[in-house]
């Protein structure tokens, strides 16, 4: 009897330990990365947060496009700038000769290789603008294709923005459809009947069924405890066992002793393992082997420790 009270007392230190610890279960946390054992609501909050996060990374893309072209822009200016500048004071230089050299024909012939030097050099300047035109154009062009990238961007945001008035409305309309949705027991007269009837659909293995009566006794504090429980089991049985481990998580925080308790760790344990986390099915294998030995449930959990 002494070391029953005594592996109890080691047992309840320990489970306050494993719900002090966010990572035993972390189901209904909305700041995980991969959030599970949501409600309605919560999946919503957290489909808006993703769809926030994307408009924002594009909207940062955008911003970056935008900064990009603007220099190019810039540049492509300057070069013009710089070319026209060229061009105009050539056109001035070469119309100044022809008009001094118009007025002497013997200076023309005295000139004759400068004219033809000064020729050349505004030919080869000419012929360098038009490359620099050339270029410019398809620079231009470009960034025609980008403003077009930003355009596809910008309708991308639009498609997906949700404000904050957007989203609002949305939490109104959804919470009006579960209202809607939720069920009205039928010919009911107690939250006890609606216990029985619960019950006795798991035990014909309605489980879909059975999950709003459950549902219902949780939203009435009927029960709590067990109500949950009994929705960890619907989801385990599912396969569902992310779901099953937040019911699980809080039955046993509401009540410790009930006498499904065995149950409840070993299908825990066996949901962790299958979930992949190996550290805290072995340590819920462990904690039922110590305090319920000579249950069924701590025999199969025997065969699983390692």
């Amino acid at each position: 009897m002494f070391n029953r009270c005594f592996a109890l007392i080691l047992y309840f230190l320990f489970s306050s330990y494993l719900f002090a610890e966010v990572s035993m279960f972390g189901a209904g946390d909305l700041n995980s990365p991969e959030p599970y054992g949501l409600d309605d609501t919560e999946k919503v909050v957290v489909k808006t947060k993703t769809i926030a996060t994307k408009n924002e990374k594009t909207l940062k893309k955008t911003r970056a496009l935008i900064r990009d072209l603007k220099e190019r822009l810039d540049g492509v200016e300057s070069i013009l700038d710089g070319e026209s500048q060229k061009l105009n004071k050539l056109s001035i230089s070469f119309k100044h000769l022809k008009k001094q050299y118009s007025k002497d024909s013997n200076m023309i012939k005295k000139n004759t290789k400068t004219i033809a030097t000064t020729q050349e050099t505004f030919d080869t300047n000419l012929k360098t603008l038009k490359t620099q035109i050339q270029n410019n154009t398809q620079n231009i062009q470009k960034l025609r294709d980008d403003f077009e990238q930003i355009a596809q961007l910008v309708n991308e945001i639009n498609s997906n923005f949700v404000t904050k008035k957007d989203f609002k409305d949305l939490l109104k309309l959804l919470d009006k459809k579960l209202k809607a949705k939720k069920p009205k027991p039928k010919k009911h007269k107690s939250l006890k009947q609606v216990m029985k009837d619960a019950r006795k659909l798991v035990a014909k293995n309605y489980l879909t069924k059975a999950i709003p009566l459950f549902e219902l006794l949780v939203e009435k504090k009927y029960r709590p405890a067990e109500s949950n429980y009994y929705l960890g089991e619907i989801y385990f049985y599912k396969k569902q066992y992310k779901d099953a481990l937040y019911y699980y998580k809080k039955s046993m925080t509401l009540y410790d002793k009930a006498k499904y308790l065995p149950k409840l760790l070993l299908h825990s344990a066996i949901s962790f393992d299958k979930i992949g986390d190996t550290q805290n099915a072995q340590n819920f294998y462990s904690t039922l082997i110590e305090i319920y030995p000579n249950t069924l449930e701590a025999k199969q959990a025997s065969k699983k420790i390692k």
